[in-house]
């Protein structure tokens, strides 16, 4: 979508959500440009009258200059409000539009580039921003037709006064090169400005706070954040100082011109060749010239935050648009019939930064499958893949012989289910925040009842004030829950759905002990069995514990990002490998801790 296609749009959308105060704003507008010209003539007439001692001509002119005036200051007061009431309400439509369009990206891995980061960030709450620039653009070039006007009228009364056109153009082509400096300086500063709010984050956030106030390292981040802002300013400041100069050339150029017409329209009266009345309607044309093209250099500058804002949401529609998955040939089944293959698959965030090379691997239908490894062997980017968060920079995934590739992404979430390491906190009603998990079974408290079973996170629940009914999170005056509790609450939102066809548990208890890890454990592996038989649904649960996934069907270990080793528990042992060295590893740990506390 180009910046033109973007406003047609919002124009059009405006129109249909509110055409009245519109068509009023425009009424207005029209109005309020004729007037520019109708007060300068009904002066030029009132003088000329008053000179030839014509009373009711004065009069009438008087009238007409009166009216011209009124226009002027009520209906520009009444434009500014049906403007304003234009603005919020365009402003409420876009960023509801514009977080659904944040929310399309269906490859996680686009999402966190830098580059994407920085454009998000600067869309992501303009709303209000955009809408007031398109509407801020109407009045510039409204402000462009008064000046049309004027030159008009000047061109009749004076020819030579063209001159003063002329020299108008640079004074307002010039400063449009400032303001894409402007433009250009708040792009390129997007990335600090993010560094500062995420500094802002871990200096406010009690969670992250407690920590850095531990560690004394308040001050440095301080520090950086001002650091980050001052980098910002500089270049902000650097690109209005260039603005501002370019502006006043243009500006010096058109000062001079209008000195040298007033000195010879002073001429002209003196040696009779124009007539009093002239003189004040091109001394008030000429002010007005220089007012309307003051007011067009200012609209301009209202709305060069509108435009890049607008051009950052220009840019949403068409990565959100490139997002957009065809109609494909390849169609989900019902349940699992062979399960999910990987051949040669390798992803990499960029050159120099592969993860996963040429891995080949095997989910068998109504399997449960353990991903172990140490940290940084790519587990995580593996069920990612798995869950079509990230597409393979190589190889293919299919599901029952069809390629992952040529399913809808959105459809294939539907038949997903997950619980990742990096859970969301829902600062919800404790009902919702399990229910959302299946937005359609959001009313089914047998539903949620279930899920909560399976989640291990009864005895959460029941420790609320009002169970189910108990809202959460200290930020909204709700029950604050511990970390390992608010995993339970997620592990409950990842059991929500009836049928998925792959369920991934990242991590699951590692915010836990050891004795309600071996409980969730076993609560996901029986809920792992009734999926395999209702779905084939195959099961992929990441983890670094070794001793906790020992009853999976498959363990595969992950390390350098290729498959090291697979094969069940007794297998792996027995193969006297990387697996049985890290788990006779952690079991003696494990043991030496329980002597320790003995």
């Amino acid at each position: 979508m180009s910046r033109t296609e973007a406003l047609r749009r919002l124009y059009l959308l405006s129109w249909r959500l509110h055409r009245g105060p519109v068509a009023a704003y425009l009424a207005l507008t029209v109005c309020d440009i004729l007037a520019t010209g109708a007060f300068a003539l009904s002066l030029r007439e009132l003088i000329q009258a008053a000179l030839g001692k014509h009373l009711a001509p004065a009069l009438y002119a008087a009238g007409g200059a009166a009216l011209s005036w009124t226009v002027t200051i009520i209906g520009g007061a009444a434009r500014g409000n049906v403007g304003n009431l234009l603005t919020e309400a365009l402003s409420r439509e876009l960023d509801v539009e514009i977080l659904q369009l944040i929310g399309r990206f269906g490859e996680l891995a686009r999402t966190e580039r830098p580059e994407h980061a920085d454009r998000t960030a600067m869309v992501r709450g303009s709303g209000e921003v955009i809408a007031h620039g398109i509407w801020t653009l109407v009045d510039g070039a409204a402000t462009i037709v008064r000046l049309v006007v004027v030159v008009g009228i000047l061109i009749l009364v004076a020819p030579v006064l063209l001159v003063l056109v002329v020299l108008l153009v640079p004074a307002l082509l010039l400063p449009r090169r400032g303001q894409r400096r402007i433009r250009a300086a708040a792009v390129a500063g997007a990335q600090d400005v993010r560094l500062a709010g995420h500094l802002h984050t871990l200096l406010t956030d009690p969670a992250p706070n407690t920590e850095v106030r531990i560690a004394g390292a308040g001050p440095a981040l301080h520090a950086r954040a001002e650091q980050a802002w001052e980098r910002v300013a500089r270049r902000q400041a650097s690109a209005q100082w260039a603005a501002a100069g370019i502006g006043a050339s243009g500006w010096a150029l058109f000062i001079l011109g209008y000195t040298a017409a007033m000195l010879l329209i002073v001429h002209q009266v003196t040696t009779g060749r124009a007539q009093p009345g002239d003189v004040l309607l091109i001394a008030t044309l000429a002010g007005t010239l220089r007012t309307q093209a003051e007011g067009a250099v200012r609209a301009l500058h209202r709305t060069a935050d509108g435009m890049s804002a607008l051009d950052a949401y220009t840019w949403l529609h068409r990565e959100a648009g490139a997002t957009v998955t065809a109609v494909s040939p390849g169609r989900i089944p019902e349940r699992l019939h062979r399960g999910i293959r990987l051949h040669r698959v390798s992803f990499d965030y960029g050159p120099g930064r592969e993860v996963l090379r040429e891995v080949d691997l095997t989910l068998p239908a109504g399997s449960t499958v353990a991903v172990v490894g140490e940290h940084g062997a790519g587990k995580t980017t593996l069920v990612k893949l798995l869950c079509k968060l990230y597409e393979p920079t190589g190889g293919t995934i299919t599901v029952d012989e069809v390629p992952l590739a040529e399913l809808s992404t959105g459809a294939w979430w539907q038949r997903t289910t997950a619980s990742f390491q990096d859970f969301a906190r829902f600062f919800f009603v404790a009902r919702e925040s399990v229910g959302v998990g299946d937005l359609a079974a959001l009313d089914d408290d047998q539903r949620i009842t279930r899920a909560v079973r399976d989640g291990d996170a009864e005895q959460v629940i029941a420790g609320l004030p009002d169970g189910l009914g108990t809202r959460l999170g200290r930020s909204f005056g709700g029950a604050e829950l511990s970390r390992g509790q608010w995993q339970r609450i997620a592990l409950s939102r990842a059991a929500m759905r009836v049928a998925p066809l792959l369920c991934v548990i990242d991590e699951p208890t590692a915010s836990l002990d050891a004795r309600s890890e071996y409980a969730v454990y076993q609560r996901q592996l029986t809920m792992a069995k009734s999926l395999a038989g209702t779905a084939g649904t195959v099961t992929v649960v990441v983890s670094h514990r070794f001793s906790t996934v020992r009853t999976a069907d498959l363990i595969v270990v992950l390390g350098n990002g290729r498959i090291v080793e697979q094969g069940d528990h007794e297998q792996l042992m027995a193969l006297g490998g990387t697996y049985a060295e890290l788990y006779r590893l952690q079991a003696a740990a494990y043991l030496d801790d329980r002597s320790a506390v003995q």
